[in-house]
């Protein structure tokens, strides 16, 4: 396990290098604040060990700072001090220090919080898998749920590529045929040359050529060919971006964040859930300029599709829902807004909480919008909700740029 040391006391750095190695830990060693938080951008450890009293920045600072930092995994922070009242130990906690530990410490006591850092580090990793599992599986409920739906906006454009197939086959035989009749023109035309009493042969082809041409409307053919051909590949490419982007949706993404379009995303989004959606009501878009933020992309996707899908089912007549994007102080908002039935005061509440719903057995797992809330938790974001019975629902969902 990787520990970072932050401590500009060179004995006590010494000291609790020796003692750590000596667990068979590797240790990185910075001698001041600053340096440390530098070390701990460039190494993610898993454990950091800060004096609390350091030049240029304070462990107190240094534990702040790295909770606010997006890290792939948890860090176990303990505060090493001298000071030893509780006031001290409850700023060091609440701070966002996991232990506290005062001076002078023995190595028996360092081992035994280390290999308690250990525990909650597995626990919170296996806590992390446990969510990860869950809205994995959330969302292939949603897949199974949507996939008739998908099929459908599959098959449309597969219907008609095969019934233009049917036709450029059609037009095929004819094209065959009448270069046959070409080619018969041709043979005509060479013997004529030796022959100029095949003249009237050659006539009486070109007479049937015509008459062919006209009978398959050669014109048409050639204005349609073009056509049928754009077509199908307009079918194809809808075809392939319903199937990338429902791949794209699926897929359990990355454990690390990554940089992404929040409104390509939500463009994706709807793609996949069109056929959900586009019996109950028409969807307007109103989206802003917005720069890339680091973010889990997929998740957020699943977050964007909770909420419209549910906005779909609210509405029992033709309704609209609207989608927005903007930035609004450094944060990307995004709101979506339906006017469908809204949602009882009572109940309002309840929404976010596990396994809570108000649709048919059967028809929604109740973890949808508490999934989408941990998700965007997950972004130090904010979800909120506003909603009037009989007048529709609105979330406006805010994710840091």
């Amino acid at each position: 396990m990787s520990i970072l040391i932050a401590e500009d006391e060179s004995i006590s750095r010494i000291l609790l290098k020796k003692m750590l190695e000596k667990f068979g830990h590797t240790v990185i060693i910075a001698t001041d604040g600053l340096m440390a938080w530098e070390l701990f951008q460039k190494h993610q450890p898993a454990v950091v060990i800060t004096d609390w009293m350091m030049p240029g920045m304070d462990g107190i600072s240094l534990c702040q700072k790295i909770r606010k930092e997006a890290v792939s995994r948890y860090v176990y922070i303990i505060i090493v001090t001298a000071k030893n009242n509780k006031t001290d130990a409850i700023k060091g906690l609440e701070a966002g220090a996991d232990d506290y530990i005062v001076k002078p410490f023995s190595p028996d006591e360092i081992h035994a919080r280390i290999r308690s850092s250990e525990r909650i580090i597995q626990l919170e990793n296996n806590y992390k898998k446990a969510s990860l599992q869950l809205v994995q599986s959330e969302k292939m409920a949603s897949v199974g749920q949507l996939a008739a739906g998908v099929a459908h906006e599959i098959n449309n454009p597969t219907g008609f590529v095969s019934s233009n197939l049917k036709t450029l086959s059609d037009y095929q035989a004819d094209i065959i045929q009448l270069i046959h009749m070409y080619k018969q023109l041709l043979e005509k035309i060479e013997l004529s040359y030796k022959n100029p009493e095949n003249k009237d042969a050659v006539l009486e082809e070109v007479e049937k050529i015509k008459a062919f041409e006209k009978n398959i409307d050669i014109a048409f053919i050639q204005d349609d060919f073009s056509s049928l051909i754009k077509d199908c590949r307009d079918g194809m490419d809808r075809i392939k971006k319903i199937v990338i982007d429902l791949k794209d949706f699926a897929h359990p993404g990355s454990d690390t964040m990554k940089m992404a379009d929040i409104n390509a995303g939500i463009e994706s989004t709807l793609n996949v859930i069109n056929n959900e959606i586009k019996y109950n009501a028409i969807v307007k878009k109103d989206f802003s300029e917005l720069p890339l933020i680091n973010c889990y992309p997929q998740q957020l996707n699943q977050v964007f599709m909770n909420i419209i899908v549910n906005a779909a089912h609210a509405i029992t007549e033709k309704g609209e829902i609207t989608v927005a994007t903007k930035l609004i102080d450094s944060n990307v908002v995004v709101t979506i807004q339906d006017n469908g039935c809204g949602i009882k005061k009572e109940n309002i509440g309840k929404i976010f909480d596990p396994f809570f719903t108000t649709k048919e057995v059967g028809k929604g797992t109740g973890l949808g919008l508490n999934v989408a809330y941990n998700i965007i938790k997950k972004h130090n974001g904010t979800i909120e909700v506003q909603s009037e019975e009989g007048m529709g629902t609105m979330f406006t969902i805010t994710i840091p740029a």
